[in-house]
């Protein structure tokens, strides 16, 4: 018993495919999600959640059943995984694309790499989220990351694009106003458009990504061999200016390979921080390794005891290149993600910044396996945020190194950036070697600071993060090298409180002893020095400092007698202070212009200067207090110079010109200054503009994009720090100064003043506060006066129109607006909200329009609009200057901003929360929008946006708003109404047609239709409740019109789409396009009497609604069809007064629409059921209309039959089945009457055939249109015109046109006698009726052509094939029926065989020509029955009793046939070929060949059987011809080859394998035949055998005459053999053949053609005025003459038909008959039935019984038409025969050669025939032959000519 299952098993995933044929399962693939219904032991019940209609039974084995939330809505429930919506969407991507995926793989795509790479992400992504492992930033993190690839990835796949918000969630179109969700579409767009740029390589640096970032590193593990401990160094460095960007981060490594502090191990972090905009565009930035050995001085002493210790020596470095994490370009940096750094050592001689320079060039480093393992991770924002953000990475124990310098932005007051450091930089120096040195000093230099006493300052440097705070820093110290370059980087931080002046640097240098014991004896051989601080108390400037070197005068270098110790004892100090009074620095020496010679020396105390040594560092000022600039120190020590009036002005006036980077960095401190000097100044007049004006500068610099991030420093500043409380009285009296003498005021100062406007007033405002704070509100009256007049001001500033304040007043509207919130502080916001309004207004007209518009704008989003009281008072304002601007066509663009901003802000699910605004926006706007809309470009982009406004207020309106727009005093008259209507109408119906969206914005596409079908509903009540009675037809067609337009729109075709974007659709919007369908079929009915003013126009339209595959759609409008023919049927004509009792106009509309629409891809079977089981059931109901309603819905259903048909075949590459369907087409469309739909569809066939080269057929179907024309000058009808001659007027130009297109079609399919028949009506045309005898002339010109093409090209017979369609699996006009189809050029049984298995590769052939069992019709698969038929001649009277050229008898022998034939073996046991009957089939077609098809259906088919003697007749009489056409052939044609006829003749004469004649034998004795029938056939037989005898005699003749020496012995042979023959034939069969007399050379052949040879006819025609003519015209032909090529072709005399077949003949009858015949007359007279079945061709032949079996393609390739073409007779009549081939019936054989097939078991296939022989069955009628004189004589008595021609006697 099937239970519920309960919510912890209702949703499941499939984790393995199942699939079963049993009824009621449903297959699975992996990934399917299912919701369960019910259980049962091992089994569920349950449907796809991608597809609710598939359900049925699966295993539980193969489901994985999870969590779920089930919601119950009712009876239903929807169940949903309790996964994260990322995770979610991520299973449904995949799925998604994953189908596409597959699709990639078998079309072999090359984006199917791509895609797998994106899907494989995401799995690796999902994976991660579902293990609850991260942190929420980094789930925010990899959620962005998810959205930007999935994002990207449907972009790729052209998939719909998925708008999100700024947390990367999908964005709900329910909870968001148009004009958001059109910003988001576009910023997706603008996104994912970036993504692809960066993927092809084209960056956009444009779009950059947060400003501030970090890099986080975590040092896993260090493996190298040292032996010693040792410093790794790491830091940031910028490969392009080979320099260090960050300080250091210092990790303490031991000597035995892992950290000293061992707990530190794997726990080495650091995060460098600080890094912003332009550190993503450093081209090249590495992280650097540098290793340092603190040990011995050479690495291989380091067991020595007695070697010096702690010395800092180079190691080696280990670089990699980070430029792409930093930019952006590569985000698989992880924390856990493990990177190897390979480790470059240090060279001897090396120094350690050429080996960074070295390692970061490198492309590859022999590291032999040592290194780093680094995980690296890019963290967005500041320190701060970073700690709050990343907890688990930033902890207390992780270290942070500072950029080298100020971030982007730096922060003021208590914890902000305050910093007092110095970077100082050891870059080298040359020091030369003492006089008793022999090799070069280990220099080692000590760094220290020191004051002005000479006393070292504790802990003060930093060599970098990680690492203690030192009082002296020791450097690198480098082997016997007198020329070092350590480029090592300190930090010297001082406190802000110690005293800064005589603060200096104090380095000495010492050689450091590889010998312990020496080295303790070494001192400091020289020292340098630095001052911090210049003597104009600036700090040291930021560059290279080349320090003077001093050495000691006790120094052994300087050899003085009196040594004396440099000490750092205390006791010592003040002997050494006298060096500050030496020049420090190289410059500094040179400034002084101090010349020291040889003899005297600048020395100090113990000092003397060393010109030859030099020492080089470089320093680095980074500090919030200590600055460069004289100014901006002079103005922080304002109180110093307070009393210098020049001085302190000189300063203020100076501040404009200081840097803006100087004075960004001490922005919080000058502010306290500027402020302090305001305040206390006691000259106003002297001091108040100069402080104001250098304010106004300090805020204008921040207000400039370059230093826009220090915004919120200032506010920071504003809100902190700044505590003047008495200041906003001295700003707004000097603010107001300026602006009421605005054009007396330096206008550059006014402008600056009106873009501070913002800060100005924060200081005001904060000001006003504390002096609030700290007198308990007095003044504050006196305040918000003082601040209405300086807005009043402002605002009548703006009333100026002299250009000198225009700058000023842009800046005013710029800026003013964001003086608001602060304000709205201290004043009335509905008072604020009118002085804004007047600052607006008073701009003149036509005057800062732009600058106008954004001022709203802003105004928009300033917090008064949010206001209801103030934005009452602001919109109409807003909304006044908008429309006029639209309306003069002005600032569009901002105009759609303004109202798309306040669409966007009043947008609200609750509607009633901004009614009264929707109400006032619609009424001062709508119409204005509407009609800006129209008149857009709707490819701009300010179209798009004005739609988006549009569709916002459209949506944001109520019911009520429409009553009341349309109710206003606008429209107090309907025709006013009516043209808003129609415009709208008429912008929805573009919107619909040419949507501005593009089409992978679905969610923008389907808000759209949901906002304009409710709008069509509101519309049309208003439609029908006041345009009923006083009808507008163009109204409501309009409507009409433009809501089935808006249901049949693309974008709304479910049916289209996958099944989870459909199922996403129905759920939000349902199903828009029923709900349209029922709007207008209500609205149909609604018009009652005014139908019948749509009618037929609406037909096509409501057709094309009710083919939209819904099928409640379809029932709900269907019935309009009905109505409509019921008012057309029921209209009043106004002639008669009486009913017109048709409804032909729906009728032709209906299947005018029907066909295009269908052949368009609309429509299918369950349409064609529907809509014929809804018509013929209310047809049936009607009783006046029933029986003309119900013959209409048979004429529907057949012709949706043929269309549907049609349509499938259409995309098939099979052209004959296509031409099929194109035919029924042509029929149904004939039956019925339609004339232009049977025309369109003839030029279709038409047009089809030329693509397949067939031009008879093509021909044959332009003959059809030219039936329906007649010769006369009527005016062409419409549907009679054709597409290919739109300049024909009348009948007979457009059929003039066509018979020109006819002729030439039929010249090349060689139809010629069909183009004589077109060619004698034009010469008739010409010539009786229009007198055209130019005309005429080229007409007859082109006869002659055609008529001498018959006789001389040649002209392959075409061969005929039976094919039977078996089986429900073909089309239905196939199925169950055959068709003879017409071969193409030398196409045989084989080639057409595989031709039909390529159009039919599912078929299967059958080997029987057995009728098939009804199994195999009933059967849906496919069965093919083909074999070959003989086309039976059905001769014209017109030949009879004449003597005709074979040639042109030959045409209608497989031409103008409609009859055809085969046969087959009855019974096959027996061998015994006397006693074999066949079956003999005749078919019928339904046309005659060649026709408008290759093939067409049979429609009559009959039996007979055919006797044994009669067979034996019919294969004599087949050899007889073939021996009959060789000898006419040899005798046209002298210089033919004898190969062919000996070929024949020996097959004839020595047929040693079948037994021969020996077969007929029976037939021969005395006693046989019984009946006259059978005496008369046997009395045939035997004439037909003598008449062989004298053939073959001529033949051998003839071959005798013509053999070469060679094949003499082959001749000699045959005429033994035939002597033999003959012999026998009189021996044993009694038939006196002997008698013939062997001077017998020739038939006797009478002459009926014209004496005059063609040569003469041809020289009189080219030549008609020579007299010669005319005397010559009876003169004897010169023996000399060569024949013409026109009278080769035998001929053939045809007596008249007077027997009938079943008449027998009398024997006296038979043997007056000319027994030399060459052309039975059976075969061309069709004198008895079985005569002419045998004649022609043996394509039939059972010479050896032909049985189908599997292998009937051919064996070798199939070869196109023309190589065929070329390759190969047409026939077996031109085919020439084998030597001692059996397929030749001899009179002395035993093979029976008969023209049937036994039981068509058709064997193996026909070997493929040779290539044709030129010199034997080609064109032999083109050569000319000028006959022997001999052989002229001999045949001088029977043949006065080379034509031979045949007569038939009575």
């Amino acid at each position: 018993m099937w239970q519920k299952t309960d919510r912890s098993q209702k949703y499941g995933v499939a984790v393995y495919n199942y699939s079963s044929r049993l009824p009621h399962r449903l297959t699975l693939n992996i990934g399917d999600t299912v919701q369960i219904s019910e259980e049962l032991d091992g089994w569920f019940y349950g449907c796809k959640t991608k597809n609710k209609n598939e359900c049925g039974i699966f295993p539980k084995s193969y489901i994985h059943v999870r969590e779920a939330v089930v919601a119950k809505f009712g009876s239903l429930e929807r169940v949903t995984s309790t996964e994260s919506p990322i995770a979610q969407e991520i299973s449904t991507v995949l799925r998604e694309w994953h189908t596409i995926w597959k699709q990639f793989y078998l079309d072999q795509n090359e984006e199917l790499e791509n895609i797998q790479v994106m899907m494989l992400e995401l799995m690796d992504w999902r994976k991660k989220i579902m293990s609850r492992k991260l942190t929420n930033e980094e789930v925010k993190d990899l959620q962005q990351r998810v959205s930007s690839r999935i994002d990207f990835g449907n972009a790729m796949l052209g998939l719909d694009l998925v708008v999100r918000d700024e947390q990367g969630n999908i964005l709900n179109p329910d909870n968001t106003s148009v004009v958001e969700l059109y910003k988001q579409h576009e910023t997706a767009s603008d996104r994912i458009r970036l993504e692809q740029n960066t993927v092809t390589g084209v960056r956009d640096t444009s779009i950059t990504g947060p400003q501030t970032f970090n890099l986080f590193v975590q040092l896993r593990n260090f493996v190298c061999r040292i032996g010693e401990d040792a410093d790794i160094l790491m830091s940031l460095y910028d490969a392009k200016f080979s320099k260090f960007i960050s300080e250091n981060y210092i990790v303490n490594w031991g000597k035995d390979g892992v950290p000293k502090d061992i707990e530190m191990l794997n726990n080495f972090r650091v995060v460098f921080t600080d890094l912003g905009s332009r550190d993503r565009t450093r081209e090249r930035v590495y992280l650097v390794f540098q290793i340092i050995r603190i040990g011995v001085m050479d690495p291989k002493d380091v067991e020595d005891k007695k070697q010096t210790r702690r010395l800092r020596r180079p190691f080696g470095v280990a670089a990699i290149d980070i430029t792409e994490y930093l930019n952006g370009l590569k985000n698989d940096a992880e924390e856990d993600k493990q990177i190897f750094i390979p480790f470059q050592s240090c060279g001897e001689k090396e120094f350690m910044d050429s080996l960074i320079k070295k390692v970061v060039v490198a492309k590859e480093i022999n590291h032999k396996g040592q290194g780093l393992w680094v995980s690296l991770k890019v963290l967005q924002g500041d320190v701060k945020q970073v700690k709050e953000d990343y907890p688990h990475l930033v902890g207390p124990n992780t270290c942070v190194s500072r950029k080298l310098g100020f971030p982007d932005v730096i922060m003021p007051g208590k914890g902000g950036d305050v910093r007092n450091d110095i970077y100082v930089t050891i870059k080298g120096g040359e020091f030369t070697r003492g006089p008793a040195k022999t090799a070069d000093k280990n220099v080692e230099v000590t760094m220290v600071v020191c004051n002005n006493k000479g006393e070292v300052l504790k802990d003060v440097i930093s060599y970098g993060c990680g690492g203690d705070m030192m009082s002296e820093y020791k450097s690198l110290i480098y082997y016997h090298e007198d020329k070092p370059k350590w480029q090592e980087t300190v930090k010297v931080a001082i406190s802000t409180e110690e005293e800064f002046k005589g603060l200096h640097l104090k380095f000495t240098f010492k050689h450091r002893s590889t010998s312990e014991t020496k080295d303790r004896s070494e001192r400091p051989f020289a020292m340098a020095f630095i001052k911090l601080m210049n003597k104009n108390s600036t700090t040291l400037s930021d560059t290279d400092h080349n320090l003077l070197v001093y050495k000691d005068h006790n120094s052994p270098d300087l050899k003085s007698s009196k040594k004396m110790k440099i000490t750092e004892k205390k006791e010592d100090r003040d002997k050494f202070s006298p060096y500050l009074d030496l020049p420090s620095t190289r410059e500094i020496f040179n400034e002084q212009n101090i010349q020291p010679t040889g003899k005297v020396t600048l020395f100090s105390g113990p000092f003397t200067l060393s010109a030859k040594d030099s020492f080089v560092i470089s320093s680095f000022v980074c500090s919030t207090k200590l600055t460069h600039n004289v100014v901006l120190l002079g103005l922080l020590q304002w109180q110093d110079i307070m009393t210098d009036t020049t001085k302190l002005r000189d300063h203020l006036e100076k501040l404009m010109k200081v840097d803006g980077e100087e004075i960004v960095k001490f922005l919080q401190d000058l502010l306290d200054s500027l402020f302090s000097i305001l305040m206390q100044n006691t000259i106003s007049d002297v001091y108040d503009n100069l402080v104001f004006d250098a304010l106004v500068h300090i805020i204008s610099l921040i207000s400039d994009r370059k230093y826009h991030q220090f915004r919120p420093v200032l506010d920071a500043y504003v809100e902190s720090s700044f505590s003047f409380a008495m200041a906003y009285q001295k700003l707004m009296i000097i603010l107001r100064d300026y602006v009421d003498k605005a054009m007396e005021t330096n206008q550059k100062i006014l402008k600056s003043a009106m873009k501070s406007l913002e800060y100005l007033f924060k200081f005001i405002v904060q000001s006003r506060n504390h002096f609030a704070r700290l007198n308990d509100g007095r003044g504050k009256q006196s305040f918000e006066l003082q601040l209405k007049q300086l807005i009043k001001s402002i605002s009548n500033m703006m009333l100026y129109t002299s250009d000198n304040t225009l700058v000023a007043q842009g800046s005013a509207l710029k800026y003013m607006c964001a003086t608001i919130p602060d304000i709205l502080k201290v004043f009335d916001a509905v008072e604020l909200s009118h002085l804004m309004v007047e600052f607006i207004n008073n701009v003149p007209k036509e005057r800062l329009t732009k600058q106008k518009l954004k001022c709203i704008d802003d105004l928009v989003h300033s917090k008064l609009f949010v206001l209801p009281e103030c934005r009452l008072i602001l919109l109409p304002m807003m909304l006044q200057h908008t429309r006029v601007l639209m309306e003069q066509k002005e600032e569009i663009e901002d105009c759609i901003e303004v109202l798309s901003n306040i669409l966007n802000l009043t947008f609200s699910r609750d509607m009633d929360k901004y009614e009264e605004d929707i109400s006032l926006i619609t009424k001062m706007s709508l119409r204005t929008v509407i009609q800006a809309c129209i008149n857009l470009d709707k490819t701009s982009k300010e179209a798009i946006k004005c739609v988006c406004v549009l569709l916002s207020m459209l949506r944001q309106m109520k019911e009520l708003h429409f009553s009341q727009y349309m109710d206003m005093e606008e429209f107090v008259f309907l025709i006013d109404l009516r043209d808003f209507l129609m415009e709208i109408l008429m912008l929805f119906l573009d919107l619909v047609s040419n949507n501005v969206f593009p089409p992978d914005w679905m969610e923008m596409i389907m808000l759209e239709n949901s906002i304009i079908l409710r709008a069509l509903q509101i519309f049309a009540k208003v439609i029908h409740d006041r345009f009923t009675q006083e009808f507008e037809r163009e109204l409501w067609g309009f409507f009409f019109k433009c809501s089935i337009s808006f249901l049949t729109q693309k974008s709304l075709q479910l049916e289209h789409f996958t099944s989870s974007k459909r199922s996403k659709i129905v759920c939000r919007y349902r199903d828009m396009r029923r709900e349209a369908g029922f709007e207008i079929r209500q609205m149909w009915f609604h018009l009652g009497v005014n139908k019948i003013q749509f009618i037929p126009d609406m037909v096509g339209a409501v057709l094309e609604m009710t083919l939209i595959p819904e099928i409640e759609l379809r029932k709900a409008t269907i019935p309009i069809f009905f109505d409509m023919m019921v008012c057309e049927f029921m209209q009043i004509e106004p002639s008669t007064r009486k009913i017109k009792g048709n409804f032909n106009q729906v009728e032709h509309e209906l299947i005018m629409c029907l066909d295009a629409l269908v052949e368009g891809g609309q429509g299918d079977g369950e349409y064609k059921d529907l809509i014929c089981d809804i018509l013929y059931k209310l047809c049936s109901n009607h009783s006046t209309l029933k029986e003309q309603g119900l013959r209409f819905v048979n004429t529907i259903k057949e012709l949706l039959q043929h269309l549907l048909e049609y349509r499938k075949i259409i995309q098939s590459e099979v052209k004959e089945l296509r031409m099929s369907c194109i035919v029924n087409l042509l029929n149904f469309y004939h039956d019925i009457g339609r004339q232009e739909m049977y025309i369109r569809y003839l030029y279709k066939l038409c047009d089809l055939h030329m693509k397949c080269d067939n031009y008879t057929e093509a021909a044959n179907t332009l003959k059809l249109h030219v039936g329906l024309l007649k010769w006369t000058d009527d005016g062409l009808d419409p549907m009679l015109q054709s597409g290919w001659y739109p300049a024909a007027r009348t009948h007979r130009e457009l059929k003039e046109y066509l018979y020109y297109d006819i002729i030439s079609y039929f010249d090349k399919g060689k139809m010629w006698e069909k183009g004589i028949e077109l060619t004698k009506e034009l010469v008739h045309l010409y010539e009786e009726e229009l007198y055209d005898y130019e005309r005429l002339s080229v007409i007859l010109k082109r006869q002659a052509e055609l008529f001498a093409c018959i006789i001389r090209e040649l002209r392959p017979d075409p061969e005929y094939f039976r094919v039977g369609y078996y089986g429900r699996g073909f089309p239905s006009f196939l199925q169950n029926k055959v068709f003879i189809y017409r071969g193409k050029e030398y196409e045989r049984l084989t080639d057409f065989n595989s031709r039909m298995q390529t159009l039919f590769p599912n078929a299967e052939l059958l080997k029987s020509l057995s009728p098939p069992s009804s199994e195999v019709k009933e059967s849906d698969k496919q069965y093919l029955q083909i074999n070959a038929v003989t086309p039976v001649l059905e001769l014209q009277d017109r030949f009879l009793n004449k003597c005709v050229n074979e040639k042109i008898l030959k045409y209608y022998s497989v031409n103008e046939v409609q009859k055809f034939t085969f046969s087959r073996r009855i019974d096959e046991s027996g061998a015994d070929i006397s006693q074999m009957w066949l079956e003999r089939t005749y078919l019928t077609t339904l046309y005659s060949f060649p026709g408008i098809l290759c093939w067409f259906p049979v429609n009559h088919t009959d039996m007979r059987k055919v006797s044994p003697l009669e067979n034996a007749i019919e294969t004599l009489e087949t050899t007889n011809k073939r021996i009959n056409s060789l000898i006419e052939q040899h005798i046209a044609d002298d210089h033919l080859s004898t190969n062919n006829l000996g070929m024949l003749l020996n097959g004839v004469v020595d047929a040693s394998v079948n037994g021969g004649i020996s077969n007929y034998k029976v037939f021969y004795s005395e006693g046989y035949g019984e009946s006259e029938i059978q005496l008369h056939l046997v009395h045939k037989l035997k004439d037909i055998t003598k008449n062989q005898v004298m053939l073959l005699k001529e033949a051998l003749l003839i071959h005798r005459r013509k053999v070469s020496e060679e094949l003499r012995p082959f001749h000699d042979h045959m005429e033994q053999r035939f002597k033999e023959m003959v012999k026998l034939i009189h021996k044993e069969y009694r038939l006196n053949v002997s008698q013939v007399p062997d001077s017998f050379a020739t038939l006797k052949r009478i002459k009926s053609q014209s004496c005059v040879p063609i040569s003469r006819v041809s020289e009189v025609l080219n030549n008609p005025n020579n007299p010669q003519n005319l005397s010559d015209s009876s003169a004897a032909p010169s023996p000399s003459l060569k024949t013409s090529h026109s009278t080769r072709a035998p001929s053939v005399y045809i007596k008249p038909d007077k027997s009938a077949p079943t008449t027998p003949i009398r024997p006296n009858t038979i043997s007056r008959m000319n027994p030399f015949k060459r052309t039975s007359v059976a075969s061309l007279a069709n004198t008895s039935d079985h005569s002419s079945e045998g004649g022609g061709s043996n394509r039939n032949s059972l010479e050896a019984p032909i049985e189908l079996s599997e292998q009937l393609t051919p064996r070798r390739p199939l070869r196109s038409d023309e190589q065929r073409r070329l390759s190969r007779p047409n026939s077996f009549q031109l085919m020439p025969p084998i030597m001692n081939s059996t397929s030749n019936s001899s009179l002395v054989s035993n093979t029976s050669s008969t023209a049937e097939n036994s039981d068509f078991e058709l064997g193996d296939e026909m070997p493929t025939p040779p290539l044709p022989e030129k010199t034997a069955y080609s064109d032999y009628s083109n050569v000319e032959i000028t006959p022997s004189p001999s052989h002229h004589r001999a045949n001088s008595g029977n043949r006065k000519s080379k034509t031979s021609r045949i007569f038939l006697f009575p």
